[in-house]
């Protein structure tokens, strides 16, 4: 998956599939959402085709033409997260622990700001452990060359 900016139409067509049940040809999105033109999807579609956020789901028949059926190839979620990453690495003076601590207080909702930051703290001694592991590995692999 490669990172790049999208425009609000990129996210429109994303957003319709990750909406959509099954996934769905051109023209379906077109039909489902008159306010697209066809040379717009075709145009996005091979957008985010080519930035495999996409994918062919299938070939199928659309009358009597065969089409592509295009489905996500990325949640959501991924998505997002794949956007702060690029938005983050532009400003490198933003501060982790801001950014997170501002993302709960928009929560309104604190069962579920409880439940994320209990996450995130399993998360976060897991990544603890990870980084002690590869500093001590590294350490031995200085003693070993020396």
């Amino acid at each position: 998956m490669r990172s790049k900016k999208f425009t609000g139409r990129d996210i429109d067509i994303m957003q319709i599939l990750w909406d959509a049940p099954d996934s769905m040809t051109a023209l379906e999105i077109v039909n489902q959402h008159p306010d697209l033109t066809m040379n717009t999807v075709q145009a996005v579609l091979r957008k985010l085709l080519k930035h495999e956020l996409v994918k062919i789901n299938r070939i199928v028949y659309s009358g009597t033409v065969l089409s592509r059926s295009f489905a996500p190839a990325v949640s959501s979620e991924e998505f997002v997260i794949l956007q702060m990453k690029e938005n983050v690495k532009e400003i490198e003076i933003i501060n982790k622990t801001a950014l997170v601590a501002a993302l709960f207080k928009e929560e309104s909702d604190p069962k579920k700001t409880l439940k994320e930051i209990e996450e995130l703290e399993l998360f976060l001694e897991d990544y603890k452990k990870s980084l002690a592991s590869n500093k001590k590995e590294t350490n031995k692999k200085k003693k070993a060359l020396t």
